[in-house]
């Protein structure tokens, strides 16, 4: 990514599909978090106190009505002109007047976006003979929206929803498949992470980057995982295991957690939150297992001076950093786009990567 002397990152806010110059001059912070679960939230804080068009002096702004209402569409964009990005595309689902002594009044508003309304979505419902892509495929379409599904499974006999909100569902299926959920343009995507796909981008440390933190730790690095159950088809117990060999298919270059973990002993990992019924789920939940914990093994935070390509998803090269931990092969878990007076736009992200560099 070529270094950039000077760029206007100032964002541009668009309600119900009007643009508001207004609202980036009255701008004092905005932060934009999104991560793998879904739901991307946004906070923006304006000084809400100056001039009023049709009214002499000042006055009070954005807390009439008039501009700001609940379930509007709020969209921002980030980055300079040729390279600005849509950053969030939500609806504005609270809005907050602050008033402190000696500062002007300001208003804060929250917005959400179109997972919200799965959120708000409660119900007891009994799903038979279907598999994880097919019950996102049928929430989505409930919802109005075009399931962008992708995630191969098995297919149960039953599976029970019990007084979850169906984001909340959507979200525990995801995570026994070790998929991810999210939306944007009208579609909800439900995916394995080998199936999303997401920009790529190129980071300098000291240069892109201002602050950055990376670490290699062990701490839940297993040599293989186990999910045992009842297969009641068969009369008999279930016991599955994936190893590192279930890893080394996304992961086929660099050192696992899993082979450092070896110079410490065997350790195996017994998964009993859920129960499978037959081993066909059982491998696949063991297969989701292993690759969450050894995709964790290489995990950075960083900051850098504002890259609205940067989304989850992202596949990121890391340059100019210690050589394990240099290169490819960092996928985005978590990114937050922030912006004040003092800063101006700044991106926060995490990453991960189930290798380090050989030696």
């Amino acid at each position: 990514m070529p270094l950039v002397l000077f760029q206007a990152n100032t964002p541009t806010f668009t309600v119900a599909g009007t643009r508001q110059a207004a609202l980036s001059l009255d701008l004092k912070r905005l932060e934009i978090d999104e991560d793998g679960q879904g739901m991307k939230r946004l906070v923006a804080r304006f000084n809400a106190w100056g001039p009023k068009q049709g009214e002499d002096g000042e006055a009070l702004l954005y807390l009439d009505g008039a501009l700001f209402d609940f379930g509007l569409r709020l969209e921002v964009t980030l980055g300079p002109e040729g390279s600005a990005c849509t950053v969030f595309d939500g609806k504005i689902s609270a809005i907050e007047a602050s008033y402190r002594e000696g500062v002007e009044p300001e208003a804060l508003i929250y917005a959400e976006d179109a997972l919200a309304a799965l959120r708000h979505t409660h119900c007891c419902k009994t799903w038979e003979q279907v598999s994880d892509a097919d019950i996102a495929r049928a929430i989505a379409s409930e919802h109005g929206l075009t399931p962008d599904v992708d995630c191969d499974g098995p297919t149960y006999a039953v599976v029970q929803q019990f007084n979850q909100s169906d984001l909340a569902f959507l979200r525990e299926r995801a995570r026994l498949m070790a998929a991810e959920v999210w939306v944007a343009d009208g579609k909800l995507g439900f995916k394995t992470r080998d199936k999303r796909g997401g920009t790529e981008v190129e980071l300098v440390n000291g240069a892109d980057i201002l602050q950055l933190d990376v670490r290699a730790d062990l701490a839940h690095q297993r040599a293989a995982v186990h999910v045992a159950g009842y297969d009641v088809a068969e009369r008999d117990g279930i016991d599955e295991e994936a190893a590192d060999t279930a890893v080394r298919g996304e992961a086929p270059q660099g050192r696992l957690g899993s082979e450092a973990l070896a110079g410490l002993g065997d350790y195996p990992s017994w998964r009993t939150r859920e129960v499978p019924h037959d081993a066909e789920s059982a491998r696949a939940w063991a297969k989701a297992e292993m690759l969450r914990r050894a995709r964790g093994f290489v995990r950075v935070r960083a900051i850098t001076n504002g890259t609205p390509q940067l989304m989850v998803g992202s596949k990121v090269s890391l340059q100019r950093v210690a050589p394990p931990f240099d290169g490819t092969g960092y996928y985005v878990t978590r990114v937050r786009h922030s912006y004040d007076l003092v800063d101006g736009h700044r991106t926060l992200f995490e990453a991960e990567r189930a290798t380090l560099e050989a030696a």
